[in-house]
């Protein structure tokens, strides 16, 4: 007889069956994945303790009644000729169906650009703005913001525009910062308060980080037990430059010794 391969192209050495047809069939098994054998008895195990298999249950599989399988089913034996054939008509069939699934991905991106054109018209000065705040890093909160609305191309709200356009004009104020004077000089500048972050402590009492500009938006920070204001009030300062310090871009004078000038 000549020889017979399975569909997977392993050469069939035993006796084949026959189906109705006339074709050459073999019985394929699907071995249990619930029991094992174990001291030459079939067991469903669910632990072995010391050697000793356990079980909650029992040891009868119910998945295969003991046999170790789990399921048969027949399948095509093909000589050298057909499984030739076979394998031709598979690997057409899987470029027609790569084919067709890489014209579904090609028209899928070609839609998917014509609404991302007429989302960013409709958007484009906010994302344009959003662009120009991201970092580079993924982790960042105007990337992961940027990311999110370039992969929904959802409607941007009130809250995000407004949001977006307050970060745009204080890095443009921010970029203007320079330092003032050199340090260890005495200064006497107008500030508008802008933030006042106070730190309690029981032993030293509170101390205040108060961030504010000076009227050519020159970032002035002092740390200390003196209070210099409230956000929102213009005040008038002396104090010595400690130090300057770039932080996050911004160029930031840092003070100390503050007093209120009337």
């Amino acid at each position: 007889m000549e020889q017979l391969f399975t569909r997977e192209g392993e050469l069939y050495e035993q006796e084949p069956e026959f189906n109705e047809a006339g074709k050459a069939v073999y019985t394929r098994y699907t071995q249990c994945d619930r029991c094992c054998v174990i001291g030459g008895v079939r067991l469903w195990v669910k632990w072995i303790d010391s050697g000793r298999p356990f079980s909650n249950t029992g040891f009868n599989c119910w998945t295969c009644n003991n046999t170790g399988i789990k399921s048969s089913r027949k399948e095509r034996l093909y000589t050298a000729k057909e499984l030739a054939k076979v394998i031709k008509t598979a690997e057409a069939v899987k470029a027609r169906k790569e084919q067709i699934y890489a014209e579904r991905r090609r028209k899928a991106d070609e839609k998917r650009a014509e609404q991302f054109i007429a989302y960013y018209l409709k958007n484009s000065e906010f994302i344009d703005s959003l662009k120009g705040l991201c970092s580079g890093d993924e982790t960042n909160f105007w990337d992961r913001m940027c990311a999110e609305f370039m992969s929904t191309m959802k409607q941007p709200t009130d809250k995000a525009l407004n949001l977006v356009r307050q970060e745009v004009a204080k890095r443009a104020i921010n970029a203007q910062s320079q330092y003032i004077g050199k340090v260890g000089d005495t200064v006497t500048i107008t500030v508008t308060i802008e933030q006042v972050i106070t730190m309690f402590s029981q032993l030293y009492g509170n101390t205040y980080l108060t961030i504010c500009r000076d009227e050519n938006n020159n970032v002035v920070v002092y740390k200390g037990k003196t209070d210099i204001g409230i956000p929102g009030e213009i005040n008038t300062i002396k104090a010595t430059v400690k130090d300057h310090q770039l932080y996050n871009d911004v160029q930031q004078t840092v003070i100390q010794r503050p007093k209120l000038v009337n």
